[in-house]
């Protein structure tokens, strides 16, 4: 039997039916809104521990905090409700509506975060890919695929180790696909190098791919180069 069970049996023999009935009601409910609470942190906390295996997933630890600090008042509520003594509803409500408010917080939190990095995906090669599919090149669809098939992780992010490894897997197929779009010479490997993050700022210098930009301005959106 736990704690609160033991209590909730203790009061039972208090001499008070009314009192007894309504500090026992009270409690139950408190206890019942305290457990919902624990399994949305508890999915909140798998969630988190999935995403973080992702790059770009640094919106995670602003989820953390807040569901650190919801769990931290949530463990203090089960302590007031094990003691049994100054039980106050309004009291124990305040708190529960805190904890649920930091929960809802993070929840948000990793759902703006997540769709955002999705989103920052598709618009970023998107332009490679339509400059891909005017050129006709060989590799144009499987590039617009790879996109597409990311985007279809925009309102479903990976909740278990593995299907964050699926994810990883498919975001992969987009810089796979880039180098299968059989461009050629500087211009096609900056572009390579571009897609998988590698890409240096003096190459933007050579004349082959200032011209190949020129040429499709709208690619300079997918653009990420070290010094």
């Amino acid at each position: 039997m736990s704690r609160i069970s033991d209590l909730i049996a203790r009061m039972e023999v208090i001499p008070d039916k009314e009192k007894r009935a309504t500090q026992l009601g009270e409690m139950v409910a408190i206890r019942d809104k305290l457990r919902a609470s624990a399994d949305l942190a508890d999915e909140l906390r798998r969630l988190a521990s999935a995403l973080k295996a992702i790059e770009g997933t640094d919106f995670v630890d602003k989820a953390e905090q807040g569901l650190a600090q919801a769990t931290s008042n949530a463990f203090r509520l089960k302590a007031r409700l094990e003691a049994g003594s100054g039980f106050e509803r309004k009291r124990a409500d305040e708190t529960l509506t805190a904890i649920n408010e930091r929960l809802e917080n993070a929840s948000i939190a990793v759902t703006k975060g997540w769709r955002m990095l999705v989103d920052e995906q598709g618009k970023r090669y998107q332009p490679l890919a339509e400059a891909a599919e005017r050129a006709s090149l060989p590799g144009a669809s499987a590039l617009n695929a790879a996109i597409a098939q990311l985007e279809d992780w925009r309102d479903a992010p990976p909740k278990t180790p593995h299907t964050a490894e699926i994810y990883v897997t498919n975001a992969a197929l987009i810089p796979a696909a880039i180098a299968n779009l059989g461009l050629e010479g500087r211009a096609g490997k900056f572009m390579v190098d571009a897609a998988n993050g590698r890409a240096k700022a003096k190459d933007l210098q050579n004349a082959e791919v200032l011209a190949f930009l020129g040429a499709n301005p709208a690619i300079w959106s997918m653009l990420k180069v070290g010094l």
